[in-house]
């Protein structure tokens, strides 16, 4: 999800305790808890308390709206800050002190010496397998730490030549230290040096060590069950790339080329200058190499499918589908290659990236479909090979990439028939009200949580895309606790055409609010760009008095809307950390024609592809 911040009460207060007569006035703090720290100068500091009380923090007076409102951006100095806030009604004064650690690195003095040894890198044992293998930017070791600025720094590893390292900003030094080849290391200590403007030289080693054993590469294969779904794309099984970013969602099986190892990660060679980190506790790790991908000829496929008990009991469907995905098979020989399946910005074309085939597939001539306006295998590295499909219609709706048998099988969604009177009609619709139960979601200003508000908004958007014909399925229709891929599994288990996820948005720490109001609508994949588009229009019509917004968020990285299976996009309605859009969202009104708007850019979205395809 975007960032945002559990909800938090010091105090949880009846309406009656809030407005009696004479009595003491409490004070709600939402944000942020008590004991909080942060590493920033200021803090988001709201709650309420009583309409009509004042309130004074450190006996400074802060403005409070005619609703006991208060939302304000507070400064905080280093260490431990006692924030003493009290409000007064009537004569009777209630107070409550919150305490608030801002934490930060301060620069190291110039003079004596020292080197700051928490921050020194690298922290976790690195191990080169098949060092030789590796290009130099893979062997590659970034070695920093902080110390006192305006001094010379070097590294050296097991008591090799020293190297020189760059002050890159006052205090920070680094060194990009290549692993040797062939050189053999093990367990090999990184020691760093620092002669400073006082004539002191002072030394540190690092937690981690350097070991470059030429032991061989192993095989490591992601473990059967542990991946939910077909399409969800679960943050807890991704690799990424050796920067941190994702790179692809495994699926069951599948089985990687393992070179290394980097504290609680393994390295994977995807292919020759192509590298990967993966959680080891996902995968069986053997020895010996991967079965080699043994290409064969593509080929096109269409079995009925059965929906399952689940499906059936959430939608009025028949118990089969009609075998309209299109199905194209690609034969590995068995293997479970890595891949990778994307869609070009225009919805037209689907890539799919196979890794480590000692042979390419190959393609029949022609692949006829009425869906497909042409395909191609093509290699691109040494061991890489991609399969393009290029669509006849622009928008897609919902793909998937699995093992099956001894096959990778590619499965995408066909444009649905709609009727130009009634778009609507017969479209499985899943509208996730965001958060629920345990889960709080964002704090609320006036004692209100975001899962209080979200659960009324998705309920009347359900009863008015049902009044259309729609069929929709609630993820939760009560204050429950639902896990992120509960949600995702109960759109693909229903085959839906749209997931809605619906939320308010809040600030991370560091985020200054004021100004920052508005909806915001999240999706990864292309083929939710229209239905995102289309509610977020709705939105600025219905609502104009939330702000424009930050508007579309596209390449999302949100459990939410990582689903393939069909269009998936998360709605940020609101900001509670704006005044004025908190209070839209605590209005019955207000959150009637948020329903509105959400329903109406579902139409809309489903009216503008009537004849389109």
């Amino acid at each position: 999800m975007p960032p945002r911040r559990a909800a938090f009460a010091l105090s949880l207060l009846t309406a009656s305790a809030l407005a009696g007569a004479g009595a003491t006035p409490q004070v709600f703090v939402a944000y942020p808890p008590e004991g909080h720290r942060v590493a920033f100068d200021h803090v988001l500091l709201e709650g309420s308390v009583p309409p009509g009380a004042g309130l004074r923090i450190g006996g400074k007076a802060v403005p409070v709206g005619s609703d006991g409102l208060f939302i304000l951006w507070w400064p905080l100095r280093v260490g431990t800050n006692d924030l003493r806030l009290s409000a007064t009604l009537g004569g009777q004064t209630g107070t409550r002190t919150l305490h608030v650690t801002r934490t930060g690195v301060a620069l190291l003095p110039a003079t004596p010496t020292r080197i700051d040894r928490e921050s020194l890198t690298p922290r976790e044992p690195l191990e080169f397998w098949d060092a030789a293998g590796d290009t130099p930017a893979e062997r590659t070791v970034t070695v920093a730490f902080r110390g006192s600025p305006g001094g010379r720094a070097a590294v050296r590893v097991a008591g090799g030549s020293p190297q020189l390292m760059r002050e890159v900003s006052a205090g920070w030094y680094e060194a990009a230290y290549e692993v040797p080849v062939p050189a053999r290391l093990e367990g090999a200590p990184v020691a760093v040096t620092l002669s400073g403007r006082d004539g002191r030289t002072v030394t540190a080693t690092a937690r981690g060590t350097l070991s470059s054993t030429a032991s061989g590469t192993r095989a490591g294969i992601q473990r059967p069950g542990t991946v939910p779904g077909l399409g969800l794309n679960d943050s807890g099984n991704v690799t990424t790339a050796l920067d941190g970013a994702p790179f692809l969602h495994p699926r069951g099986g599948m089985t990687f080329r393992l070179v290394g190892r980097q504290g609680g990660d393994v390295r994977a060679r995807l292919a020759p200058g192509v590298s990967v980190l993966i959680s080891e506790s996902q995968l069986d790790v053997l020895p010996g190499v991967p079965l080699p991908g043994m290409g064969g000829v593509v080929h096109l496929d269409s079995p009925v499918a059965a929906l399952s008990p689940l499906a059936a009991a959430l939608v009025a469907r028949p118990t089969t589908l009609p075998a309209d995905d299109l199905r194209v098979r690609v034969p590995l020989g068995g293997a479970r290659v890595p891949f990778t399946l994307t869609q070009d910005q225009e919805g037209r074309r689907l890539t799919l990236t196979l890794y480590g085939l000692e042979t390419a597939p190959t393609l029949p001539v022609p692949l006829a479909d009425p869906l497909l306006a042409g395909a191609e295998v093509q290699p691109v590295g040494l061991g890489v090979t991609r399969l393009t499909l290029d669509l006849t219609a622009a928008q897609a709706w919902g793909y998937t990439a699995n093992y099956d048998g001894d096959d990778l099988l590619l499965t995408v969604r066909r444009p649905p028939t709609l009727d130009p009177v009634r778009p609507l009609a017969g479209r499985v619709i899943v509208l996730d009200p965001g958060h629920g139960g345990t889960q709080l979601g964002g704090a609320g200003g006036l004692r209100v949580p975001e899962k209080n508000l979200t659960l009324p908004i998705a309920r009347r958007a359900a009863e008015l895309l049902r009044a259309q014909g729609a069929q929709v399925v609630l993820t939760r229709e009560a204050d429950v606790t639902l896990g992120l891929y509960e949600r995702g599994l109960t759109a693909e288990a229903v085959h839906s055409d749209l997931l809605v996820s619906i939320h308010a948005n809040a600030l991370p720490d560091g985020r200054d609010p004021r100004g920052i109001r508005g909806p915001e609508v999240y999706f990864t994949h292309p083929q939710a760009q229209a239905p995102a588009a289309a509610i977020l229009a709705a939105l600025r019509r219905t609502l104009p008095d939330l702000g424009p917004g930050a508007g579309l968020r596209p390449g999302a990285d949100l459990a939410l809307t990582r689903p393939t299976t069909q269009p998936s996009l998360l709605v940020e309605t609101a900001y509670l950390t704006d005044p004025g859009n908190l209070r839209v969202l605590m209005d019955p009104g207000g959150r009637e024609r948020l329903a509105q708007a959400i329903a109406a850019g579902i139409a809309d979205f489903y009216v503008g592809q009537v004849g389109g395809h």
